[in-house]
């Protein structure tokens, strides 16, 4: 999960987190020392105030940074999800496959294939054991 590069925009705005996607997405990096922090490679490629920030949360460690055009895709595969279940997940969906695809450039199949998908892990979901509290 990458949740640390959205922490990283909530606190040092929208222009840190697209230095850091611009010039590490998609590489492992090592993180320096808070104290080494400001005179680092990284530094100069990101910013000092966002390599202090990495650095405070990760020294020491290889930090996996997010390809842009990854970030990208999940929120779109997300949005398609959302689609497909705000259509529903029954026989009667109130739009059809081929609107979704349309919409999010995919084929018909595969929304079909998404809402079986769908519809099997809300099945999964209904079936486990409730416990009463």
């Amino acid at each position: 999960m990458d949740s640390w590069i959205d922490e990283l925009e909530r606190d040092l705005g929208l222009p840190a987190r697209l230095a850091v996607l611009a010039n590490c997405g998609g590489q492992n990096r090592d993180i320096p020392s808070v104290e080494r922090a400001a005179r680092s490679k990284l530094a100069s490629e990101i910013g000092v105030e966002a390599t202090i920030w990495l650095a405070k949360r990760f020294a020491g460690t290889k930090l996996e940074i997010p390809s842009r055009l990854g970030a990208a895709a999940r929120d779109r595969a997300s949005q398609l999800r959302a689609a497909v279940m705000d259509a529903g997940l029954g026989e009667n969906p109130t739009r059809s496959a081929n609107d979704i695809a349309s919409e999010f450039n995919v084929t018909a199949r595969w929304v079909h294939e998404l809402r079986a998908q769908l519809r099997n892990e809300h099945l999964h979901a209904t079936r486990q054991l409730r416990f009463p509290f």
